[in-house]
């Protein structure tokens, strides 16, 4: 699989901190250090991003300041295929 090379990307993890969010935001650093990934990582535990955003739910995945998804993909592979469908 093609690594994301889009060295302006920023991606963001917006949560309420919880177990699930932890494991977007561990599951994004983990594409990072496999290099399938070249992107500055956030990780927001602040509601109120959420609710400007008018997300009504969480983990959100923000790619370049634009929601990507909301909730958990089901595995590496699906969460890198969202990453690169929105970094253009």
């Amino acid at each position: 699989m093609a690594v994301v090379q889009d060295e302006k990307m920023k991606i963001k993890i917006i949560g309420s901190g919880c177990p699930t969010c932890h494991k977007l935001h561990e599951m994004v650093l983990s594409l990072k250090k496999e290099g399938k990934i070249k992107a500055d990582i956030e990780y927001s535990k602040n509601i109120n991003e959420l609710i400007e955003l008018g997300v009504m739910g969480s983990p959100a995945l923000l790619v370049n300041g634009k929601v990507a998804n909301v909730g958990m993909p089901e595995d590496e592979k699906k969460l890198l295929e969202i990453i690169k469908k929105n970094s253009k």
